[in-house]
């Protein structure tokens, strides 16, 4: 079997996930998190907010950091930025379930914590893909420009 001389070691690293890219995606995505949540804490205390509401701001923030945090991890990467993603995805809802599961006592699996995972794996896919795709398209257009 003949092998491509063309191809060289350094090729995959920037296809495949790196831990870096992983731990800068879970960092930014809790530099989103915190802050939102003690803003809705502030609120949550100082208000009427409706309780009715608290998960759907949970869910909406989640989905924000995630998105933040894949579309972050993904600079660097030339392809597979939807697993990079899921990956970031699945780490962030890890930890956030260890967290709370710590603070409440309860390390019960339910439909809410599957539900919660699977939207933070498929948003940090998602993220990860608009990453790969805006940085390619930056470049594109900063290239056209140099040109003119």
């Amino acid at each position: 079997m003949v092998r491509n001389s063309n191809q060289t070691a350094k090729a995959p690293l920037n296809e495949n996930i790196t831990i870096m890219s992983v731990v800068r995606g879970i960092i930014v995505s809790y530099a989103v998190t915190i802050p939102v949540f003690i803003l809705f804490a502030l609120i949550l205390t100082n208000t009427d907010f409706p309780e009715k509401f608290i998960s759907t701001a949970v869910v909406i923030t989640t989905i924000i950091s995630v998105l933040t945090a894949g579309t972050t991890s993904t600079r660097g990467l030339k392809s597979k930025g939807w697993l990079n993603g899921s990956v970031v995805g699945f780490v962030y809802m890890l930890i956030l379930y260890l967290l709370s599961s710590l603070i409440f006592n309860n390390f019960t699996i339910d439909k809410y914590v599957i539900t919660m995972t699977v939207i933070g794996v498929l948003t940090g896919a998602i993220g990860g893909i608009l990453g790969i795709n805006i940085k390619k398209s930056g470049h594109k257009h900063l290239k056209s420009k140099a040109i003119s």
